[in-house]
């Protein structure tokens, strides 16, 4: 039988391993979710987070309403919006590494920095507080 001592190494180790795992499983949850993409990196993709999603059966559409995940992407997210054609292609990617999903995108006017993708029916919408990557296609883009 263990005496007082080495009970109380037993719990430590099990602290400290425990400790650990939370902090490893932390980091790795914290990893899955896309990040910030610097203008440097792709100046067409910005991180956004979905405010509204709804299907609609007649018309067959899936429409998501999203701004810019990070304050510091206002700007860039507001420029691309007002670039795009209305209608125009847009992608999205709701995890990093995933493939990229088609849609088109409308500007709206009355919510400053907020974008409309509409997609084709029978794709999954992304859930309302999630983080995607929008891109937008150099072809949707009007000259400056």
């Amino acid at each position: 039988m263990k005496g007082p001592r080495g009970r109380k190494r037993v719990r430590v180790r099990l602290l400290s391993i425990g400790a650990a795992l939370v902090s490893v499983l932390l980091g790795v949850a914290r990893g899955q979710e896309l990040q910030h993409r610097p203008a440097e990196q792709n100046p067409r993709v910005v991180a956004c987070r979905i405010r509204e999603a709804h299907a609609s059966r007649s018309p067959a559409a899936g429409l998501v309403i999203f701004s810019q995940k990070d304050k510091v992407d206002a700007q860039r997210l507001s420029g691309l919006l007002r670039r795009a054609q209305d209608g125009g292609a847009v992608e999205f990617q709701s995890k990093e590494g995933g493939d990229w999903t088609a849609g088109s995108i409308v500007r709206l006017k009355s919510c400053f920095g907020r974008g409309l993708m509409i997609l084709p029916t029978g794709r999954p919408l992304p859930a309302e507080g999630s983080t995607i990557l929008v891109r937008f296609p150099v072809e949707t883009l009007k000259p400056e």
